[in-house]
């Protein structure tokens, strides 16, 4: 168990180890924190890959990581956990420099598991949200409780500096709403959240957690909007239970297509935007998703997209040809194999279901829309089938060396076909970036254009919110190496002059 906490004079310490990246105070916390933190939506300690992103984020000046208990049903907290226990061991860092947030509030995987069995024994926890089978929410405060300890437990850490309710609005937008008239729904919303403040004041006098706050998309909606959540009225609630209350940070996304929290006047009888009012109230801002813009259209990658020259010259019927070998070399596979493998009936079953990647590609390569779908359909069905399918039978007692030749072709010539995915519709991103280029590019005064005009798409995005006085810091997923490479760029570089006036001109 790591002890003690991050602390204002350490964290300052450990910033100006890093002059040339830009820093900022977390509000209230008197915290220092590098102006981008590790977001670690997406990483896992079972990935070798993350624990080295996180490490050499750490080592190039980050000191801000943004988790939760939901985040790869746990993994991204023990990855956090493993990371600071090494490097606080090596000597490298101490645990008083690196401020560490985590969430609490869905119910999925092995909590919702936990939740449902507790239920069927009688045992369940108070107001739960059953949004749907697969995903339940609570901020209830014996909820909290729980999730506080396995989430320290999971890090390996004494205390928490920052701890969120996770999207609170859940409850909003729930099957137990649509029971209620509108101004009970709100009283019950306000409610719960009161509840949870009250407990969370006493974690913080335990020392389980140093301040508390809430991350919600709902707070850069339209006033009228059925889930928005008032800030307002959250600070207020907060004040309500001690005008010393710890009720420091807030987060939500923004990013250059979703400019609620600039755009919108909601809070204050709809007379103040979202970062007006959070900064005159001196509250840490945290920016989320600051790359992954969602409209109309589906999910915006507000990023440059890697493409290969070799891949994006290839004629149509070059593509076919590459994709009817993969079908036949899969085809061919299980036709000569399959039954001589002595696999078990469920994997000889998910071998043939699975090891289609040919298959699937012939039907739908022209159909994946955008290179985000692309990305999608490639984290969430392909490799992970392929990958199974391959586990299952190079683990088979009976694969001979032709066998395993045989496989190994197939995984190349699927790797190969992934790159030219990735050409194809990055390509084609690319033109939507470029024109995102142009557009940012014509926001920046001229004196500024010379160093702003050669960064990345990414580092643009991002120096744009860092630009913002009232931000404390953007959140970043930096899974490799490379990634924190590209925000380390973004942190060198000068902040934008008058950059909210931009926002506000900024056409998505």
């Amino acid at each position: 168990m790591l002890k003690s906490k991050a602390a204002a004079s350490d964290t300052l310490s450990f910033s100006k180890r890093y002059p040339e990246l830009m820093h900022k105070l977390l509000g209230k916390t008197g915290l220092t924190v590098s102006a981008c933190g590790f977001g670690s939506y997406r990483v896992d300690y079972r990935v070798k890959e993350h624990f080295d992103a996180l490490e050499y984020a750490i080592e190039s000046g980050i000191n801000l990581i943004d988790t939760s208990a939901n985040y790869s049903d746990g993994g991204s907290e023990i990855l956090v956990g493993n990371v600071l226990l090494d490097l606080i061991n090596q000597g490298e860092i101490k645990r008083e420099e690196i401020v560490v947030m985590t969430k609490g509030g869905y119910l999925q995987g092995k909590n919702l598991e936990l939740a449902k069995k507790m239920k069927e024994e009688g045992k369940g926890y108070n107001e739960i949200v059953e949004y749907t089978e697969n995903l339940w929410h609570s901020i209830h405060p014996d909820f909290l409780k729980d999730q506080i300890t396995l989430s320290l437990e999971k890090m390996k850490l004494e205390s928490a500096d920052v701890y969120l309710l996770h999207n609170p609005e859940y409850f909003l937008d729930s099957p137990t709403a649509k029971e209620l008239e509108q101004e009970e729904l709100r009283h019950e919303y306000y409610s719960r959240i009161k509840k949870a403040f009250e407990y969370l004041e006493s974690e913080v006098t335990s020392g389980r957690i140093s301040c508390y706050g809430i991350s919600s998309n709902a707070f850069v909606k339209p006033s009228d909007d059925q889930v928005f959540t008032s800030l307002d009225k959250c600070l207020g609630i907060a004040n309500e239970i001690s005008t010393d209350n710890h009720f420091y940070v807030i987060q939500f996304p923004l990013n250059a297509l979703e400019r609620g929290a600039i755009v919108h006047k909601n809070q204050t009888g709809d007379t103040k935007s979202l970062i007006e009012f959070a900064g005159k109230h001196g509250l840490g801002i945290l920016i989320n998703r600051p790359l992954n813009a969602l409209n109309e259209k589906g999910l915006n990658r507000l990023a440059d997209f890697e493409v290969s020259d070799e891949f994006t010259k290839l004629e149509e019927a070059q593509i076919i040809a590459e994709i009817n070998l993969l079908d036949s070399m899969e085809e061919d596979f299980l036709k000569d194999y399959i039954d001589v493998l002595n696999l078990s009936d469920s994997n000889r079953q998910a071998v043939n279901y699975f090891l289609k990647a040919g298959q699937l590609l012939k039907e739908n390569w022209k159909n994946f829309g955008s290179a985000e779908s692309f990305n999608d359909v490639k984290k969430q069905f392909l490799i992970p089938r392929v990958n199974y399918a391959l586990t299952a039978l190079v683990t088979s007692p009976n694969l001979t060396d032709e066998m395993k030749t045989r496989l190994d072709k197939i995984a190349v010539q699927i790797n190969k076909l992934i790159k030219i995915m990735d050409s194809i519709y990055g390509l084609m991103a690319n033109v939507r970036s470029r024109e995102l280029h142009l557009r940012l590019n014509t926001l920046v005064e001229q004196s500024e254009a010379d160093k702003f005009i050669p960064l990345t798409l990414s580092q643009k995005a991002v120096l744009m919110l860092n630009s913002i006085d009232e931000v404390s810091c953007t959140l970043v997923g930096m899974r490799q190496k490379k990634y924190v490479d590209d925000v380390s760029g973004s942190l060198k570089a000068e902040k934008i002059s008058n950059v909210l006036e931009k926002w506000k001109k900024f056409e998505p």
